[in-house]
């Protein structure tokens, strides 16, 4: 299988639902902020009214306007507020200006070492920027702060399976589904002697990726075998085999290529690592 269809397949971004199509990394001026709101309030008061303004546009879709907001308390507020520069990261990222996100993901990481879901996201856009090094150094820091946190699994064996490396992805996805516990709870549902009327079990259901990340790298993986047994066969190739790999393509190119792509790599949209509500 082709490089390139791995990268249609892999790398986009996760950050968001909505992916406006926006030039990457254009060179805009900072505009002048008139930041006027609450000006005689106390500085708490002044970035709890600009993060919720800011997540507003951001949640409609205004990524710009977000952008704004948040930048009204770096410039104004508190220059190391780390939630608006974990939602300008977001919102950066949004109208794809990697460049900017990556700084400001980096200044919250600067405020805070520890600060998982910075490096997460960060990987995830060196990785939009097929800086995949950097990606995986930040999955890898993640993994070395909490030996649990099933997205950096997920995320580093994307970048696996995008860099050919198999067995390192699926090692990886294997991981996750054992320590989130998401295989037990499988388990049951597919119980023989479960009831069909058992109430269903109460989980978090977001490990159960893994399984859909599996499934593509193993297809992809078999695709990679079959291209291999092609180009050694030529025109004495099995049709059989022949036919299976242009189904297993067919596959990648329309099924498996999601044009947003928003479950393949995982983000962390809160401001400290936490999960937000």
């Amino acid at each position: 299988m082709k490089r390139n269809l791995l990268l249609i397949i892999f790398i986009v971004i996760a950050a968001l639902t909505v992916m406006p199509a926006l030039a990457q990394d254009e060179d805009v001026e900072e505009p002048l902020l008139v930041c006027d709101d609450f000006t005689e309030s106390a500085p708490e008061e002044r970035a709890s009214y600009y993060m919720g303004e800011g997540a507003g546009f951001f949640s409609a879709g205004y990524y710009d306007l977000a952008i704004y907001s948040y930048s009204c308390i770096i410039q104004q507020v508190d220059e190391n507020f780390l939630g608006a520069f974990m939602q300008r990261a977001a919102a950066y990222t949004a109208r794809r200006d990697y460049e900017r996100a990556i700084e400001d993901y980096t200044q919250a990481i600067a405020i805070d070492a520890n600060n998982i879901a910075a490096l997460n996201n960060r990987g995830i856009v060196y990785a939009a920027r097929q800086e995949y090094e950097e990606a995986l150094a930040d999955f890898n820091r993640v993994l070395e702060l909490d030996a649990n946190y099933i997205r950096a699994y997920n995320n580093r064996a994307v970048i696996a399976a995008v860099t050919g490396d198999y067995a390192a992805a699926i090692a990886d996805l294997e991981t996750a589904i054992e320590i989130s516990g998401i295989d037990d709870i499988y388990a049951e549902l597919t119980d023989p002697e479960r009831s069909d009327n058992a109430e269903r079990p109460e989980f978090d259901s977001e490990p159960a990726q893994s399984y859909a990340l599996l499934g593509i790298i193993y297809s992809a993986q078999a695709l990679d075998n079959y291209e291999a047994y092609l180009l050694l066969r030529g025109s004495q190739a099995d049709q059989r085999v022949q036919s299976a790999a242009g189904a297993l393509e067919s596959r990648f190119s329309f099924e498996l290529r999601l044009d947003d792509g928003t479950w393949l790599l995982s983000a962390d949209l809160s401001t400290s690592g936490e999960e937000l509500p």
